[in-house]
């Protein structure tokens, strides 16, 4: 890829992220991914009304009449995007998912950025590709929309496990995970059970329709990967059967840990699909 064709390219992303965070998103981003906690600000004198759990007694007992502790929110998060660029991610009908993975990470990215969040990057493969540091600012979003429109993958198969294990390593901190993928996958990430104990993850899941039906209309024999059963997939005109079958099992598979998946069609307007997904998650946590 060309420089100009690139910085055309991020260009486009960062308007584009900016014109849906500005419009439908930033409300949803902010309400649902609140901080991480409390700071303890000050102490003041107790008034009727208050709160009695708040009252600092080693400062009553020294004042002779009651304080409580005054917290103010912990508004700063660090967000973590861990982003598949394996080879099954240059696939694409129209545009590639690779192309839509770097939109939805960019969207997700300003919406962290204008909350005044930090923004890192996880690169993965089938294996940890590169991680850029969580950072505040405008050129550090490009930074970040440059290297996912630009990296190359040396791992040829899609396995996340190493990326989770590596993210724990490094992220002491709670942080805020997006998970983003077209989870084609062997294997289901062990080391998520711990990422998912120190950190909030929120799979999204990037999704070609064209991917289900490569065969056209007919019947497709194929071997359940899991179970070793013979099965026989109806690709007939209107069914969705590969494709609901695909997606009931990723959704399973993270439901064990309580994360609903986001599912992101791979297309232009994807914002439809995204706050749909962020509410659903929304209604899960509360």
């Amino acid at each position: 890829m060309f420089q100009e064709e690139i910085l055309k390219k991020i260009r486009k992303i960062e308007l584009k992220a900016k014109k849906q965070v500005d419009s439908s998103l930033q409300g949803i981003y902010h309400s649902l991914f609140k901080g991480q906690g409390l700071e303890f600000q000050e102490v003041r004198e107790y008034t009727e009304g208050d709160d009695a759990r708040l009252i600092d007694w080693n400062v009553t007992a020294r004042m002779n009449k009651p304080f409580i502790k005054k917290f103010q929110e912990e508004r700063e998060l660090t967000v973590i995007l861990l982003v598949d660029i394996s080879g099954s991610t240059m696939y694409g009908s129209e545009l590639s998912i690779q192309e839509t993975i770097a939109s939805v990470s960019a969207t997700l990215a300003f919406s962290a950025i204008k909350n005044n969040d930090k923004v890192g990057l996880l690169l993965f493969s089938g294996t940890t590709e590169e991680f850029i540091p969580p950072r505040r600012g405008r050129n550090h979003l490009l930074t970040v929309i440059r290297r996912m429109l630009t990296a190359e993958s040396e791992g040829k198969k899609t396995s996340p496990d190493e990326a989770f294990k590596y993210l724990n390593q490094i992220m002491k901190k709670k942080a805020l995970v997006f998970f983003i993928s077209d989870m084609f996958f062997d294997n289901f990430p062990d080391h998520l059970k711990h990422t998912r104990r120190r950190h909030e993850v929120v799979p999204v899941a990037i999704y070609d329709k064209t991917q289900f039906s490569p065969f056209g209309r007919g019947f497709l024999r194929t071997v359940d990967p899991e179970t070793g059963k013979r099965i026989v997939i109806d690709m007939s005109s209107g069914s969705n059967s590969f494709e609901d079958s695909f997606k009931k099992d990723i959704d399973s598979k993270f439901a064990r840990l309580k994360m609903p998946v986001i599912w992101i069609e791979n297309k232009e307007d994807f914002i439809g699909d995204l706050t749909i997904g962020l509410k659903r998650s929304e209604k899960v946590k509360r």
